[in-house]
């Protein structure tokens, strides 16, 4: 469901202005129809409902023109370097998987409308799927342009990160096909000749399973883990899901063990008070979320092979036997055990820092 409130970056709507004055449209005049500054529409913050009226207002200035062709042109709008801290941090990631791992965050930093995921299982195909459930209540007009503005930024963005004019093998958009041949056709100049619309498959971009472990051209492991920690702090001041969100992000994929309370407090610009008080009314506790990014990083680095030992040594544990303790407390079973019926991951598909 979307929330007229939710925070958005601004890139969203950046990119719907540089599409319609493309078109001949006033850009000036579609910000004010969201409420933004005409002359700076990027320096503000933008909610949803803002978003929103924007793309309203150019799909009514430009009614004989398909809402799926306007959703596919801002599509092509997108860079991962206008993400600013998030998108570096993607850029320096070792290869592809690294970066993959990033994806599920872009509703939360407010840079998607729809949940957008990647699953990449060792030796099988890359499968982006978009989630459109939330979109239902909106018109369905800017319900098909933004199913095609997700679709299309994704494949531009997966271009993008690899620096190569890689094509999905396969691709299917639920939506029925525009009515005009040609912009059907440009639909599988963009997302490759096997795309498929309709037929209830959902809205899903699929490549070949050797992209993952391709080196991505900036890779640099210090760079990575200077911009995860710079956009913490950004994800927690914009961000939909706000401090409790990127507490999540800090506890999951930080190197090394994770925060304490006082580091956790410290890194999102919060004092250990108003930390405890927002844990507190979201029904939880520092502790549990800790506990939870805990087992789940035990479970991927036991899944990617690594000993027992080197775990809990990771994870900040004294000795094996004490992880061992916490990890049967979290699952029910021993590490040993869970890693025994888990298949395991290459190391080329590894996620590096998560």
């Amino acid at each position: 469901m979307v929330h007229a409130g939710d925070r958005r970056d601004p890139v969203g709507v950046v990119n719907i202005l540089e599409m319609a004055r493309g078109r001949g449209l006033d850009p000036a005049a579609l910000a004010v129809a969201g409420g933004l500054d005409a002359l700076r529409p990027a320096d503000a913050p933008v909610l949803a409902w803002q978003e929103l009226a924007v793309i309203e207002a150019v799909l009514r200035a430009l009614p004989d023109q398909d809402p799926a062709l306007l959703g596919l042109e801002t599509g092509l709008c997108y860079r991962v370097s206008a993400f600013g801290l998030f998108g570096w941090a993607m850029l320096t990631r070792a290869v592809f998987a690294d970066a993959l791992a990033l994806w599920a965050r872009l509703p939360t930093l407010g840079l998607s409308f729809s949940a957008i995921t990647a699953r990449y299982p060792p030796g099988e195909a890359i499968v982006f799927t978009l989630d459109d459930h939330g979109l239902v209540s909106l018109p369905r007009a800017v319900h098909r342009f933004l199913v095609a503005r997700g679709l299309v930024s994704t494949a531009v963005l997966t271009a993008d990160l690899l620096a190569a004019p890689v094509m999905p093998m396969a691709a299917g958009i639920d939506i029925p096909p525009p009515s005009e041949v040609q912009d059907r056709d440009r639909f599988h100049e963009v997302l490759g000749p096997h795309l498929v619309f309709g037929g209830g498959g959902g809205h899903r971009l699929v490549y070949h399973a050797a992209l993952a472990g391709r080196p991505l051209p900036f890779a640099h492991p210090v760079a990575t883990r200077t911009a995860e920690r710079a956009f913490l702090a950004e994800a927690a001041r914009r961000g939909v899901g706000g401090p409790m969100a990127a507490l999540d992000v800090l506890l999951r994929d930080e190197a090394g063990p994770p925060a304490d309370l006082v580091q956790a407090a410290r890194r999102l610009a919060m004092s250990e008070r108003s930390l405890r008080r927002r844990l507190a009314a979201a029904g939880t506790s520092f502790r549990q979320r800790r506990d939870a990014a805990l087992a789940e990083r035990a479970r991927r680095l036991l899944v990617e092979g690594v000993a027992v030992e080197r775990v809990a040594i990771a994870l900040g544990y004294a000795d094996a036997a004490a992880f061992t303790r916490a990890f049967r407390r979290w699952t029910g079973e021993t590490p040993g055990r869970f890693a025994r019926s888990q298949p395991r991951r290459s190391a080329m598909t590894a996620s590096s820092t998560t």
